[in-house]
């Protein structure tokens, strides 16, 4: 079974959730749910990533448009 909600699988549509691990993939996961984010992936990825594990991948991104890296930068400094 996925470790990733199902209400998540219309922005993993290229993956098998069944595949997907949150540890082993956490990094490819953040980028997809801060690029593509909805109201229930923004409390999902808020919920299973630490504030320092976000601000890492948000600072080693090549994949996030600079706007989505200046809107997590802004909004995980104040969190």
């Amino acid at each position: 079974m996925s470790a990733l909600p199902e209400s998540l699988r219309g922005l993993f549509w290229d993956i098998d959730l069944e595949t997907i691990d949150p540890v082993l993939h956490a990094r490819f996961i953040a980028e997809r749910l801060m690029e593509k984010t909805t109201p229930e992936a923004f409390r999902w990825l808020l919920s299973r990533y630490s504030r320092e594990e976000l601000l890492a991948v948000v600072e080693a991104s090549r994949r996030l448009p600079l706007r989505d890296r200046n809107f997590w930068r802004l909004y995980l400094a104040t969190a």
